[in-house]
């Protein structure tokens, strides 16, 4: 029932290679699932990450309800198919998927914290 509950609020959408997805300092209003391909975040041009199929990205937007500027540039490195769920839509599905939502962005942010210490630690 719950994915029926994001089918009816998400859009699929084609890109291309090189096509930007985000942009840094741009509103947030969406998040985004990578059905199929892959990309790369940069800030200030800077590799932060790979994204891959069956990942996420842009979640921030949702996390952060009241200054939802992007964190980062996002841009297709190999052909994708995205998934595009608009943040504001999300009060339109059950709490239960919600909660589900919450929780998967939850546990994607602390992988990506500690990622992030370890290589600050050299590690």
């Amino acid at each position: 029932a719950e994915l029926w509950e994001v089918a009816r609020i998400s859009a699929w959408r084609h890109a291309d290679a090189g096509q930007t997805l985000m942009k840094e300092g741009e509103p947030g209003e969406d998040f985004c699932i990578l059905a199929d391909g892959e990309a790369k975040v940069t800030r200030r041009g800077k590799l932060l990450g790979v994204v891959k199929t069956g990942e996420c990205f842009g979640e921030m937007a949702y996390l952060a309800k009241k200054d939802n500027q992007r964190g980062a540039d996002v841009t297709v490195s190999a052909e994708a198919a995205v998934i595009s769920v608009p943040t504001a839509s999300l009060a339109q599905v059950s709490e239960g998927c919600r909660h589900k939502f919450d929780r998967a962005f939850m546990t994607i942010l602390v992988e990506r914290l500690s990622a992030a210490n370890l290589r600050l630690s050299g590690v």
